[in-house]
């Protein structure tokens, strides 16, 4: 007995194969093993999503031209700055004989270190007297005031002595200049100084987004809680290397006013610290950021060529083509 012949193929809402029209020449029947377009849609679409993560790396790179090139020699030359640059000038043998003179004066100040002494005295003298209340209990109520007048005083004449000290310090910095060894280093311990502080604000910061959210939701997977773990800590760094450049900035300006520079020198020294500063800083978080996602990059590639989860879509299309058999 020949069985009857189908006219129609899978259900026309399959993605899979259309209705046998008899009368389309171009049309064949949907048999098990036949290379159909469909399928043959299905295949690519699957290459194509294989090669997502290829796709989204490559958009992320950046392109070569001009814009990428200045940019190299950008972040080259602020390296170079940083690390290995020496200073331009070479102060005398009298500018370094005066510098280290009025050095020496600012830092061995009889009158400054009296100052302070005072200061002191007068401070534990008020915290003998100085309890909860004394504007309303005798005798601290009269003994109280004479004593805060005699503390204001004393940090008074010892911020006239400070004056006087960053005063002589910025004279003996005018003699040698930002440009010779002394402001060059200076500058950049007050960078690494601030980087520093930038990290242990990140490091802050994570430890407390570990306390405080320990643990992803329940309906989370594991490798879920932590990507956002990870880029809760990328984020955490990139803020705090960026709010140290920020202070940075601020702390040069301050050091070129202490080193009484011209405005064309300060300028060009301010782009010059600024090139090696923001070179460090692109540099550690865009190399976080490359680590990261290169290691995104990588589970996703391993998963999509992971054998098990090929046969898993390789199962589905071969059923459909083992339902739809058509006989003659």
């Amino acid at each position: 007995m020949t069985p009857r012949k189908a006219r129609w193929g899978p259900r026309s809402g399959s993605v899979w194969a259309r209705p046998w029209n008899e009368d389309n020449p171009n049309h064949t029947p949907f048999k098990c093993g036949v290379n159909t377009p469909q399928m043959a849609e299905y295949e690519d679409r699957l290459q194509r999503r294989a090669a997502g993560g290829e796709i989204l790396v490559a958009r992320l790179l950046p392109k070569p031209g001009p814009k990428l090139y200045t940019g190299m020699l950008w972040w080259v030359f602020g390296l170079y700055v940083l690390f290995y640059a020496r200073a331009p000038y070479m102060p005398s043998a009298a500018e370094e004989q005066t510098y280290g003179e009025l050095m020496q004066q600012a830092t061995f100040s009889e009158e400054a270190k009296e100052a302070q002494n005072e200061l002191l005295a007068a401070e534990r003298r008020l915290a003998e007297v100085h309890v909860f209340g004394w504007r309303w209990r005798s005798p601290y109520s009269q003994q109280v005031p004479p004593r805060m007048r005699s503390v204001d005083e004393a940090r008074g004449r010892l911020e006239f002595h400070l004056q006087q000290r960053n005063a002589l310090i910025s004279e003996a910095k005018a003699q040698v200049g930002i440009w010779s060894e002394y402001g060059v280093e200076e500058v950049r311990d007050r960078f690494w100084k601030a980087y520093q502080s930038g990290k242990d604000f990140a490091k802050r910061m994570t430890w407390w987004d570990l306390i405080l959210g320990a643990g992803g939701r329940r309906d989370e997977e594991a490798w879920v809680t932590m990507f956002r773990y990870l880029a809760q800590i990328m984020m955490n760094f990139t803020i705090g290397l960026i709010s140290a450049l920020f202070s940075f900035c601020f702390s040069l300006l301050s050091m070129l006013w202490e080193y009484k520079t011209s405005y064309l020198s300060g300028l060009l020294f301010f782009l010059v610290a600024m090139s090696g500063a923001s070179a460090m800083v692109a540099t550690f978080i865009g190399g976080m950021y490359t680590v990261a996602i290169g290691g995104v990059y990588v589970v996703l590639k391993s998963n999509a060529n992971n054998p098990r989860l090929q046969g898993r879509r390789q199962y589905q299309p071969q059923n459909l083509r083992a339902r739809y058999e058509h006989y003659d």
